[in-house]
């Protein structure tokens, strides 16, 4: 499964407007999608008492790595084997997005020690996030999509500022920014993203009539207060 999935980062190109981030539209072999598919929960399979809902609408729910949920996920091998690869591709990420670390990280971080973060969510209809920037200490953020209908909403937005305005409010006004990019998401797709300060995504609104799943993937400044696993 590494090679493979190797293979196919080496061959994404980085895409730099509105921030450096490659797609990768078949990430994951069929055999092993299928297997990994065959083990994640729904939506109402998951205790509301071991997640973390980020919006009063609860059309989202996030197992985070210190959960029962998620230890009993990692008893399968197929999740366990998933979370260990994308553990193993930290090296090959921070090599795709070398230039622009360098171009763009301070100095003093650029080669500091990165460790890997892994959460997994649950979307159902209804849900949608606006333009926002994620945590500081994520280097490179990822999502990967292993089980989602295309063409129901959810479409990932990548939006830019106007003008080359420059401020970095963690949630802007849609009136300062616009949308570069937007990708229908499909099931085994993929983006990794440099965490600029001017990384504002989004989330429009998802129509499926069936939960959406994806896992969060940071690469993460090794800081001593990290909010990353709570």
């Amino acid at each position: 499964m590494i090679l493979e999935i190797k293979k196919k980062i080496e061959k994404s190109k980085i895409i730099l407007k509105p921030f450096p981030h490659i797609i990768i539209r078949e990430l994951l072999p069929k055999t092993a999608l299928y297997k990994l598919n065959q083990i994640l929960p729904s939506y109402n399979d998951v205790n509301d008492s071991n997640v973390i809902f980020q919006s009063s609408s609860e059309t989202k729910k996030t197992i985070m790595p210190d959960s029962d949920i998620f230890k009993g996920l990692l008893k399968e091998k197929i999740f366990k084997d998933v979370n260990d690869n994308l553990k193993k591709i930290k090296p090959i990420i921070l090599k795709k997005f070398k230039n622009e670390i360098f171009k763009n990280v301070n100095s003093t971080f650029a080669n500091s020690k990165i460790i890997y973060n892994m959460n997994f969510a649950l979307m159902k209809k209804g849900y949608l996030k606006s333009p926002h920037l994620d945590r500081r200490d994520h280097l490179i953020s990822g999502i990967y999509y292993p089980a989602s209908k295309s063409n129901v909403g959810g479409d990932l937005q990548l939006w830019g500022t106007k003008n080359r305005e420059k401020f970095y409010d963690v949630f802007p006004s849609k009136k300062n920014l616009k949308i570069f990019k937007n990708y229908k998401i499909k099931k085994n797709f993929c983006v990794f993203f440099l965490n600029v300060p001017w990384a504002y995504h989004a989330v429009n609104k998802y129509n499926g009539n069936t939960d959406r799943k994806y896992f969060y993937i940071d690469y993460d400044f090794n800081l001593k207060s990290s909010s990353s696993s709570s």
